[in-house]
């Protein structure tokens, strides 16, 4: 088959968006020899270098860093000229042209819960239900994003398949990870050799004012608690928050942390807290099991779906609750033990791989 994949995330954009296209091109180009794919960057990306180069793989540079735009007008109009069997669009499906059309659409948060996002935003992501009618196939994380799709009509049951994403093999736990390198990340972040971890964007629906609550109600008022990520639009002054709580000391901003560091940095951790209030799929809580690290999540949407039993699962709108969870992994080191095990097994059963054969598999499918 002829394949285009739709790559402005590929250099580009949210860090989750570049793993989800990174990670599935590597595969489909490693593993699936028999097919070539032609692959849609953004014209100002010309001169980034790509790491998969392969006479099958195609670049096409096309106008417009706009998805919305991009995906409608553009890409469309140079799949139809190369004779692409299939191509996969992100969040916004192509309208026009007889090749078949899938969209993987992460989630639909921003209908289910409108305030965590601001008026650009939901202006911007309306087009999606009304594009992805021209799609064959409507490609999501989880059972309970499908869910959320057949509830706001997104497509029938049969249109819509769940393909959850995979974890890097690069995050180890801390044994497999080289003492040179743990003591370079150590030094570089200034970690201190017990806390507790959190990784991803920082906004209202991620729920960090919760957590820092949590953190100040722990029985351990010694652990730290490490925040990595950047500040989304809609955040609580988080200088603030922390003086008001008498937190300083205890909690350390890290910032946007290279991807090349994340893996040894969750390995090092104590917990990893991940009491977001929605989510489509929840990939942190994946590498940090992956890693070694047991995990404390909301038991809400599709963190029981991905974590199975190798989480503790908390209410994320009583601080309480995730205070007693945390001291509960603190203070009790069997329980520890077992939740890492738990998770390093259950990480195994999300390989990339595998998602990018259910993708191929849908994309043989729509073909027919």
């Amino acid at each position: 088959m002829r394949i285009g994949i739709d790559g402005r995330w590929f250099f580009r954009g949210n860090p989750s968006g570049r793993v989800v296209v990174r990670n599935l091109l590597q595969q489909l180009v490693q593993n699936h020899v028999e097919h070539e794919y032609f692959v849609f960057l953004p014209r100002r990306d010309r001169g980034l270098q790509f790491p998969f180069p392969d006479s099958r793989v195609h670049l096409l540079y096309v106008a417009g860093a706009n998805g919305l735009f991009s995906n409608c007008l553009f890409l469309p109009w140079q799949a139809r000229k190369l004779g692409l069997d299939v191509c996969l669009f992100f969040y916004f499906s192509g309208c026009f042209g007889k090749y078949k059309k899938i969209v993987w659409i992460n989630d639909i948060i921003f209908h289910a819960y409108p305030d965590y996002f601001t008026w650009k935003e939901r202006f911007y992501f309306w087009p999606i239900r009304f594009l992805s009618r021209w799609a064959a196939n409507i490609l999501t994380l989880s059972r309970s994003e499908k869910e959320r799709m057949l509830g706001f009509k997104y497509a029938a049951a049969e249109k819509i398949t769940v393909v959850p994403l995979g974890v890097d093999e690069g995050f180890l736990s801390l044994a497999e990870h080289t003492p040179s390198r743990i003591r370079e990340v150590k030094a570089m972040y200034a970690l201190p050799e017990r806390f507790l971890l959190y990784v991803g964007r920082m906004n209202e629906r991620k729920n960090i004012l919760n957590l820092l609550k949590a953190v100040n109600a722990l029985e351990d008022q010694n652990i730290k608690l490490i925040l990595a990520g950047s500040v989304d639009w809609k955040m609580f002054d988080l200088q603030m928050k922390i003086k008001e709580l008498s937190l300083q000391g205890r909690v350390q901003l890290l910032g946007q942390v290279p991807e090349a560091d994340l893996p040894v940095l969750y390995a090092q951790a104590t917990v990893f807290c991940f009491v977001s209030l929605a989510e489509g799929f929840g990939l942190p809580p994946l590498e940090a099991m992956a890693s070694g690290v047991p995990v404390v999540v909301s038991d809400r949407d599709s963190m029981p779906e991905v974590c199975s039993e190798a989480a503790i699962y908390v209410d994320p709108q009583k601080p309480e609750d995730i205070a007693a969870a945390i001291d509960r992994l603190l203070k009790d080191g069997g329980l520890r033990e077992e939740k890492r095990v738990k998770g390093l097994l259950r990480a195994k059963c999300f390989p990339w791989k595998e998602s990018a054969n259910r993708l191929l598999q849908v994309c043989v499918e729509v073909v027919g």
